[in-house]
């Protein structure tokens, strides 16, 4: 990365990467992990849900790093839900089963065992030493919580989802955000006919909202008429300098030929944002002195001067706290 030839540097991979990526002294593009929820809302339609979120994490056996990582259902869908995942491949592991899956997928803490990296169910399953029905396409552990002790919570590019359910919408909401520190700013979906549930889900941590479509297929583009791009940023929050989905626009030069347009020699007098005047006392005067002046009438005779008024009060207290803040106290 660091030879003359090299101009601009995109990593997509691990943060080790993107890391070295940075580190090289070039101009580089990075992305982040995703941990992407996929959330059933109780106005979906939970036959296409399932469906399209099958669709997407079998799709390259689910190494898309867009790919759901977990499903999110209510307890008022949640049979509906359950009873289609079945139907149509999904297979509910238990728990000593879901622990066995665990031991494979990942080592040192939550980092995942590149030999189970898309790989197919059968192919996990075998390795684990448990048994599944024939036709399955993705296993299933049921979740309780997030974070260290519930390893399905983390990013799993293979064919495993974890699975929870919640009362309603706001729990929704506090669980997905909390699936997303372990892949912020980069993707989550949401399954819903309900207009407004879109808006309020629109303010997660994600820079990918999908609505009624896969993670794979929707968050590079492919269904959804994003930039189509395998290499999907993250913001800042994320530790990208991009939120938006890499292109080949991000690695060309723009040259500009602007002409003037204005009269330089005018631009400020003729700008009143350039020409706004204070009144000369105000001017003169310095923080500390603009707050002393308010403090002396404060503390005058009523009859020597008008008693400040509530407005001048708060004013003063807040400039108080301005200057204090500038002060570094």
């Amino acid at each position: 990365m660091k030879c003359k030839e090299v101009s601009v540097i995109i990593a997509t991979g691990g943060p080790g990467m993107v890391k070295a990526a940075y580190s090289a002294g070039k101009p580089a593009i990075g992305v982040g992990a995703g941990n992407s929820p996929a959330y059933i809302e109780k106005t979906a339609d939970v036959k296409q849900a399932v469906k399209t979120i099958l669709a997407s994490k079998t799709f390259d056996y689910g190494t898309i790093c867009a790919s759901e990582q977990s499903i999110i259902c209510e307890e008022s869908n949640h049979a509906e839900v359950v009873a289609e995942l079945k139907s149509q491949g999904g297979y509910f592991m238990t728990k000593e089963e879901t622990d066995k899956v665990c031991d494979l997928l990942f080592k040192n803490g939550h980092n995942m065992n590149a030999k189970f990296v898309g790989r197919s169910p059968q192919v996990i399953a075998q390795a684990a030493g448990i048994q599944i029905p024939e036709g399955t396409k993705v296993l299933i552990g049921k979740q309780e919580g997030v974070g260290e002790g519930y390893p399905l919570s983390y990013e799993k590019l293979t064919t495993v989802l974890g699975f929870y359910t919640v009362k309603n919408w706001e729990e929704a909401c506090g669980l997905s955000i909390r699936l997303l520190q372990n892949g912020i700013g980069h993707t989550m979906s949401i399954h819903t006919q309900d207009r407004d549930m879109v808006l309020k889900f629109a303010a997660k941590p994600a820079s990918r909202i999908l609505v009624n479509t896969g993670g794979s297929q929707g968050g590079t583009g492919i269904s959804t008429g994003l930039p189509i791009s395998f290499t999907l940023g993250c913001g800042t929050c994320g530790g990208s300098s991009v939120s938006e989905n890499v292109s080949p626009k991000h690695l060309l030069n723009v040259k500009k030929v602007a002409f003037g347009i204005k009269d330089c020699s005018t631009i400020a007098a003729d700008d009143p944002t350039f020409t706004w005047k204070e009144s000369s006392q105000a001017a003169s005067l310095s923080p500390a002195d603009f707050v002393a002046s308010f403090d002396k009438k404060e503390c005058a005779p009523a009859s020597s001067c008008q008693v400040s008024s509530d407005e001048n009060e708060k004013l003063a207290a807040l400039v108080k706290e301005i200057v204090l803040a500038m002060k570094g106290q």
